[in-house]
């Protein structure tokens, strides 16, 4: 995942304690094998690599994510999409570029988005347009925490803590305390927190433009892509979605920001609005903006989603 974890829980003894939260970073790292974009091994790569091919069998993490990224996909209204590696591409996150994209080529890759098929029947995938590339950044640490956490359950661990670079989710709460504290960093004044809230078989998860940038000159380029539009997401400036499960902070705070609305399944959101409206850019010639895309499918045996 490339980011600082922390990991912390209350067990009957040192010894235990120490096993467990190795076994909880092992399974972080396992799952960062199975659905890293920048491991040309890992299960996600090799999906990618497959597209516009027949279906291939994948490990069963993958597959539970694809199906839940279909789901949040949906539940979004296309404002969080796994297919939007294109996108991220055109930018530069994925390959460094030292000029801003032309219209034209964000146009292309927006349509590479708005057209991507993802086909799920039991344990096989299939990407049929060569186009679509996924990519999971915006569930994957989500989903990791969530094993992670499952991992220390299942060693008999019920106070516990995982921290994946500010993203986090608890198991119980720490004794005579009603949660885990955990404060949401100011994007604008640095070392400060905008608010504070607590933890209990929950989890939280923040998206915001202002840390993963791209530069071109004098433009600042957040990482988080609107699909409709393929420029970055502007309705907001942060948002910090708290939830049951940290797969669905995680994918929920990225629409979110996208969207600029309280996402549906939420507990608790908290949001550092922009000072002023920032203006829509423009589509690019020729082409109207994508909404949710109506040819964009993500299938699964007896659903559409």
């Amino acid at each position: 995942m490339g980011q600082p974890v922390h990991v912390m829980a209350f067990a009957t003894s040192e010894a235990e304690g120490l096993d467990a939260c190795s076994a909880a970073l092992a399974e972080l790292r396992r799952i960062e094998g199975r659905l890293s974009l920048f491991d040309d091994a890992s299960d996600l790569c090799e999906l990618n690599r497959h597209a516009g091919r027949g279906a291939m069998r994948v490990d069963r993490d993958l597959l539970a994510v694809l199906r839940l990224a279909g789901a949040f996909r949906h539940a979004s209204g296309g404002c969080f999409d796994a297919a939007v590696e294109p996108l991220m591409r055109v930018w530069g996150f994925h390959r460094p570029r030292t000029r801003e994209p032309a219209p034209a080529e964000i146009a292309e890759a927006r349509e590479a988005v708005a057209t991507a098929v993802v086909e799920l029947a039991g344990e096989a995938a299939r990407l049929p347009n060569s186009h679509t590339q996924l990519d999971l950044g915006g569930i994957g640490v989500g989903y990791g925490i969530d094993r992670a956490l499952a991992v220390l359950a299942a060693r008999g661990i019920r106070r516990a803590f995982v921290d994946v670079s500010g993203d986090c989710g608890a198991l119980g709460a720490p004794p005579g305390e009603p949660g885990w504290r955990v404060g949401v960093a100011d994007p604008t004044r640095p070392g400060r927190i905008v608010a504070a809230t607590h933890l209990r078989d929950a989890a939280l998860a923040t998206s915001a433009n202002t840390m993963s940038v791209v530069r071109f000159g004098r433009s600042v380029r957040g990482h988080v892509i609107n699909p409709a539009t393929g420029w970055p997401a502007h309705a907001l400036v942060q948002a910090t979605v708290v939830a049951r499960m940290a797969v669905a902070a995680d994918a929920l705070s990225t629409g979110m920001l996208v969207s600029g609305r309280e996402p549906p399944g939420a507990l608790q959101v908290i949001t550092v609005a922009r000072a002023a409206p920032a203006p829509a850019p423009a589509p690019a010639r020729g082409r109207a903006p994508a909404g949710p895309p109506s040819t964009s499918r993500w299938t699964a045996p007896g659903k559409s989603r």
